[in-house]
């Protein structure tokens, strides 16, 4: 993990990191894009790992959750891996600690940051209003959008594209309306020729 001082433009939280370090492209991602993240999402991820058992059915639940977090762990604590963590002060409490630590770094550093990855509606909205009170170009959006920077930036294929995302829309339950509506705002790619439709838009 580079220095507190590292911050890369994309900001993601606790659940946009579970999501994508449970990936088949977690690897691409952490080669090829800078991330960084919060204190107090790692330590959510800390707690997630603590409260979770390594012998979870797979593909449970809890299964995921200790998986992911101790894959984004890993990656936060190698030196070699561009994710990094800034410090949140003052530093926020309860149950939505790892997205308001975000909204507190957009509006602490808004120049730092292009975009904002979580997949929580009402954390998303919080964070545009803070975005759209500092007349700041910063995108919002869900994680599935770090699977379409990488092909945008031609690093995989458009069917790798669609699988992952349509992969992850399952694999964490973000199949509700309005949840699949959400993932895909602002990916201009069109997957109906490779996903089902309750996993579109």
């Amino acid at each position: 993990m580079a220095s507190d001082d590292t911050r890369y433009p994309i900001l993601v939280d606790t659940d946009a990191l579970i999501a994508v370090a449970n990936s088949p492209l977690w690897t691409e991602i952490t080669d090829q894009i800078g991330l960084t993240t919060t204190n107090v999402c790692k330590q959510e991820l800390k707690r997630h790992v603590e409260n979770t058992r390594e012998t979870a059915p797979e593909g449970s639940r809890p299964y995921q959750l200790h998986y992911g977090s101790r894959t984004a762990l890993d990656a936060l604590e190698d030196n070699e891996t561009p994710l990094t963590q800034v410090t949140s002060v003052p530093r926020p409490h309860g149950a939505d600690a790892g997205e308001e630590s975000l909204r507190q770094e957009v509006l602490q550093n808004p120049g730092a940051v292009d975009y904002v990855i979580l997949m929580d509606a009402a954390g998303r909205r919080s964070i545009r209003r803070a975005v759209d009170d500092q007349d700041e170009d910063i995108r919002v959006v869900t994680p599935p959008f770090l699977f379409y920077i990488l092909y945008d930036n031609e690093l995989i294929s458009r069917c790798e594209f669609c699988e992952a995302c349509g992969e992850m829309l399952e694999r964490e339950g973000w199949t509700g309306y309005n949840a699949v509506k959400a993932a895909w705002e602002a990916i201009p790619i069109d997957c109906s020729d490779i996903l089902d439709d309750h996993l579109l838009p």
